[in-house]
């Protein structure tokens, strides 16, 4: 057998991350940080409030959950990510068949568009004020102007999602700073109207800010339409939230690119200050909105909810934390579809995508985030699970990697069972309301690794593929060559003006620092809410500035190195 020739047939998505592509830690902390301070925040944020679950459980509820969250990256998605190389999109050819692999694919695309058109509906909510657009109540569009702001901000989004991980990456390193300060306001800008307008004396140490808490934010009191929970279900929800992209591997897409498994703990910073922080910001921002406009929190989108709360500088966070949010899952989609389209180039199915995505976010029953959350987290995850399975357990219990694919099986027959096994537990559970959703991932996810572990050791896990791992091997390693190659041919760049772009690099930065004291002294007292309202647009606008013109400088304007 040639071994090269059998390499070169393997297609670049199916093809492992060369080493000279792996990504440091400074992109990892900018698509973690964009996509995870983003407009689900607002959302996420304002729905906690109506269930029914007093701040203290809320703060520690979310404290344990983002920590499991955190751990189910670090051990579980992360290792595979670097181990593999690959998307999981393309790793599911080898584990589950080409045929099982195109199934959840398809799955897997359409609910990142989903989640996708669900963040670009959000960021419409704040044009929506701006153009002063009524508030979409049904489940369909009932403004045309709505539409044609849904449009623009889908094309811009799309664009950006194009251009790949480092685009992506790019982009979210220069809001995440910004988006961070607009949700420490959350506290500094916002409580002080909180305690106006409830009459409380104030906030004189921890006690104060968790009595207001308990007394005006999170009560305890279930909203008509909510829900009434407990730490357990605050702490259920926040490890599950995100439960596709950890313990469902999505996120090697992403981590395939990490130089070390150990990148998997930066999730933390994603998940403490967006999962965290800025959820219970967004709380905050939500209750006071709805005291101010005194209208009901559950009919509130997050244009309204800024709007009232933080002015301009508040619906230009919706608008770009949706982005941060919609690039990642176009881009995650654009990869899955990849296998079903494979002879449509990558670019081109992110516009394909992009388009469905703005289709589906002219309509605001999308913008129902929790929804779409629970369906995501109970039907993706389980080939999460058999693919752990498969990859590390299955060879300790004597077995081999890819055993189906060796037995030339286009559908892995065990995967597939157990992927059906787990999804009628949770048809079942669903129905008869026998367990929370925010509880039921938990035992889905180890049914479908168990039943998978011992159907496929009784289907030929078990058997000897010898020969045939021996012969992936040489052609693996006969692709690293291959790439080796093609790495050397790789031109590569430095910025033309490297003095303009650091001035302005740290022009920006100046700004930013100045941006926060800035906010911080609201909660001092020493500047007012409405000031900061009508001041804190134009600093915002002046970073994004010389931001942008550092980045252009620094991967715009370049000179072969």
């Amino acid at each position: 057998m040639d071994y090269r020739k059998e390499a070169q047939k393997i297609p670049a998505e199916d093809r492992p991350v060369s080493k000279k592509n792996v990504s440091g830690l400074g992109n990892f902390f900018g698509i973690y940080g964009g996509e995870h301070i983003a407009a689900t925040e607002f959302v996420i944020g304002a729905t906690l409030v109506t269930l029914g679950v007093r701040a203290t459980d809320i703060f520690l509820g979310l404290i344990i959950g983002n920590i499991l969250a955190t751990l189910t990256y670090a051990l579980i998605c992360a290792p595979i990510g670097v181990d593999t190389r690959v998307t999981l999109y393309s790793y599911l050819k080898k584990v589950m068949g080409p045929y099982m692999q195109k199934i959840y694919n398809v799955v897997w695309g359409l609910a990142s568009i989903a989640m996708a058109a669900s963040m670009l509906t959000v960021s419409a909510s704040a044009v929506r004020e701006i153009f002063g657009i009524k508030l979409q109540t049904e489940w369909y569009p009932t403004d045309v102007k709505f539409i044609l702001v849904v449009i623009v901000l889908g094309i811009i989004v799309t664009l950006v999602a194009a251009n790949g991980f480092n685009a992506v990456a790019k982009f979210s390193s220069a809001c995440v700073p910004w988006m961070i300060i607009v949700f420490l306001a959350g506290f500094c800008v916002v409580v002080p109207q909180l305690i106006e307008i409830t009459g409380s004396a104030g906030i004189h140490g921890v006690g104060d800010f968790m009595n207001l808490m308990n007394t005006s934010v999170w009560s305890g009191e279930i909203m008509e339409g909510g829900q009434d929970l407990s730490i357990f279900h605050v702490i259920g929800f926040a490890w599950m939230c995100n439960l596709a992209y950890h313990g469902g591997l999505n996120d090697m897409a992403l981590f395939r690119y990490a130089k070390s498994a150990k990148y998997g703990f930066v999730t933390c910073y994603g998940m403490f200050i967006g999962h965290f922080f800025a959820w219970g910001s967004a709380g905050i921002m939500g209750a006071t909105a709805a005291l101010m406009l005194n209208q009901s929190l559950l009919i509130l989108d997050s244009g309204a909810i800024t709007s009232a709360v933080l002015g301009s500088t508040g619906l230009l966070a919706v608008i770009i934390a949706g982005w941060t949010t919609a690039n990642p899952s176009i881009y995650r989609a654009s990869l899955a579809y990849g296998s079903v389209f494979e002879k449509v180039s990558s670019k081109k199915l992110t516009y394909m995508v992009g388009a469905f995505m703005t289709v589906v976010a002219c309509f605001p029953i999308t913008m129902n985030i929790m929804t779409i959350v629970n369906i995501i987290v109970l039907v993706v995850p389980p080939v999460g699970a058999i693919v752990f399975a498969e990859h590390w357990i299955i060879p300790k219990l004597g077995g081999t990697r890819y055993w189906a694919s060796f037995k030339g099986w286009k559908i892995n027959y065990a995967g597939l069972a157990a992927w059906l096994i787990a999804l009628a537990f949770v048809v079942v559970m669903t129905v008869t309301k026998a367990l929370h959703s925010y509880f039921l991932f938990l035992p889905t996810y180890l049914l479908a690794m168990v039943s998978y572990l011992v159907l496929a050791c009784l289907m030929g896990a078990k058997e000897d593929y010898s020969k045939q791992v021996e012969e992936e091997r040489k052609i693996a390693e006969a692709l690293e060559k291959i790439q080796e190659e093609e790495d050397d041919e790789i031109i590569e760049y430095r910025p033309k003006y490297p003095a303009v772009q650091k001035v302005t690099a740290y022009a920006s930065y100046a700004v930013l620092a100045g941006f926060a004291v800035f906010t911080v002294m609201v909660a001092g007292g020493s500047v007012t809410p409405d000031a900061w309202k009508s001041s804190s647009i134009i600093i915002s606008f002046v970073y994004f500035a010389l931001s942008g013109i550092s980045t252009y400088f620094r991967y715009g304007l370049t000179e072969k190195a």
